[in-house]
Order: structure tokens, then sequence, then C-alpha cells
């Protein structure tokens, strides 16, 4: 079968391609190539974690090919802010499928997040990290949560930021649990919002905090991995 493309240079040197097919699945590299390059194997992985967690994508089966449909260049708005890629493929409503999917791999990237980081003592949570933007793992985690609750504010669904948690412990399953809630209740909407000068709708918030917890993740384990 042929999987369906969009690439965009998320942040300068970061190139994201992602899979239509299935939501959150991306490649990323320094180059648009390199991120092209790495497609196969980043559907392979996906594919091979949903079956190890016994959940089939129904409508995914192999040999695969790949069409590139959309590519996006990053637009720097008056205040600095880059305005990533909403793709036609964005603006499809959310179907009951697309939900039962998206519920089984946020929480399978939950637990992952969790499998890596609990057990961290104040100690490694709070230890600088040289040129991290977040400074801290414990930072990235407090970032994870509040860039979820970020996505539905581009919506105009989000609760009052006021009401976020500090504590990681708190914020995580406080801002997950809104997004489980919203999700089905967003089935069959064309709602579409521009914030910023980037436009958003259901189907983007819903790539984007897959994506977002997974990349982030896999950050802090090479964090770990290295620095630790």
């Amino acid at each position: 079968m042929i999987l369906h493309l969009g690439i965009e240079d998320i942040e300068p040197c970061n190139w994201v391609a992602w899979v239509f097919e299935l939501p959150g699945c991306y490649a990323r590299g320094t180059t648009r190539e390199q991120a092209l390059t790495l497609v196969p194997a980043a559907v392979d992985e996906l594919l091979e974690r949903l079956s190890a967690a016994d959940f089939k994508v129904a409508s995914i089966h192999s040999p695969f090919n790949y069409s590139i449909d959309e590519e996006f260049r990053a637009i720097p708005d008056t205040s600095d802010y880059l305005v990533n890629a909403f793709f036609i493929n964005d603006t499809i409503p959310l179907a009951p499928a697309d939900i039962v999917y998206a519920n089984r791999l946020l929480d399978m990237n939950r637990g992952d997040l969790l499998t890596a980081t609990s057990g961290l003592s104040g100690a490694v949570l709070d230890r600088p990290i040289a040129g991290e933007v977040q400074k801290t793992i414990r930072g990235i985690i407090r970032h994870i949560g509040t860039a979820e609750w970020w996505y539905w504010d581009r919506l105009g669904f989000a609760f009052q930021r006021e009401e976020c948690p500090f504590d990681i412990a708190e914020l995580l399953p406080k801002v997950r649990d809104y997004t489980l809630q919203r999700l089905p209740e967003l089935i069959g909407t064309t709602l579409m919002t521009e914030r910023c000068g980037e436009k958003w709708s259901p189907r983007k918030v819903l790539r984007r905090a897959i994506w977002h917890e997974r990349v982030h993740t896999l950050q802090i384990i090479r964090y770990l991995k290295n620095h630790f």
C-alpha cells in the first residue's frame, strides 16, 4: 500500500516527515532527505510497538510505498514564532477509529515516559543539562504536559492556564485526562482555528500530541544514557 507523507522544517535543522495514515508517526532528520530516508524505519518501529501491545491498525498492510503529498516550510510571524505546517490531511474530521488508535498510542507513550523517569531522584531530575532549552529532565517532563495543554488552547478548548499544576506528578495526568475526555467530543467536527498565524484542527492536535510526548521521551532516555 501507499503511505502518504507530509514534510516540514519544524525548526531550523529539524525536519519532520509525517505519515498521515498513522497519526503521530514521524521521522526526524537534520535535512529533508535524512528525514525521508528514516520514514520506513519509523513506520516499522511504530507498527512493532503497536503489535507488541496487541493492537492492529486494520487499514495498514505491507509492503509499503511512500508518496510525498505535501511539503511545508516554517514561517516566522512578527513575534518570531515559527508557524508550523497545517496539511490538507489535518482538515479531515476525526473518526471513531482515530480515537481508539490515539488512546492506545497515547497510553503507550505515557507508559514509556513513566518507565524512563519513575524512581529518578530529585538530584537527577533537577541536574542542569548543558544546551538543553528546558534546562533539566524535570523541565522536559513539565514541557510535555504544558505543550499538550497548549495544543488544546490553540483550538480554544483548554482549561484555564492557572489550573495547570506546577508539580509534574499532578500536571501530566490532569492534562492527559482532559485530552482523553475531549478527543471523542471532536469526532466528525470540521473545526479549524488560527492562532499566531498558524492553523489548527482536531487532527493536527492529535498528531502533534502523540509526536511531542514521544520525541521528548526519547530525548530523556538519551540524556539518561549519555549524561547521567
